[in-house]
C-alpha cells in the first residue's frame, strides 16, 4: 500500500484554499478551470511542488470516482484528470482543460497556433 500521509498533506493545504478559490465549492466536483488555473499560477512558482500537488490531487479524484463519491460529471471528471495529468508534467494548461503548447523562449505560444 502507497503511503498516504504526503497526500493527505497536500489535500488537507489545499481544501481551505480550493474553498476560498471556489466560493465554498464542493470537493467531490472539483471545477478544472480553477485548477488548472491554480496549478499554472502553483508552476510559475515552483513547478516541483506543482507537480507533487497535482500527483496528490490526481489520486484524490481517482479515489472519488473508484468509490463513487464524485459529484460532478464524467466529463468534467475526465477534463479534470487531463488537467492533473498535464500539471504532474508541468504542462500548463488553458482553463478548459487543453493543453498550451509552450515556446522555445517560454513564452506562451498563441492558441491559435497550435
Amino acid at each position: 500500500m502507497p503511503d498516504v500521509v504526503p497526500v493527505l498533506e497536500q489535500l488537507t493545504r489545499f481544501f481551505p484554499i480550493y474553498a476560498e478559490i471556489s466560493g465554498g465549492a464542493a470537493v467531490t466536483a472539483m471545477d478544472s478551470g480553477l485548477i488548472a488555473e491554480f496549478v499554472d499560477a502553483l508552476n510559475e512558482h515552483d513547478a516541483e511542488i506543482a507537480s507533487i500537488f497535482c500527483a496528490s490531487l490526481f489520486e484524490y479524484m481517482h479515489f472519488l470516482k473508484d468509490t463513487g463519491r464524485w459529484t460532478g460529471t464524467d466529463g468534467s471528471h475526465q477534463v479534470l484528470h487531463d488537467v492533473l495529468y498535464h500539471g504532474v508534467l508541468n504542462e500548463k494548461f488553458f482553463a478548459a482543460g487543453r493543453p498550451r503548447k509552450r515556446a522555445d523562449n517560454g513564452h506562451q505560444v498563441p492558441r491559435n497556433s497550435a
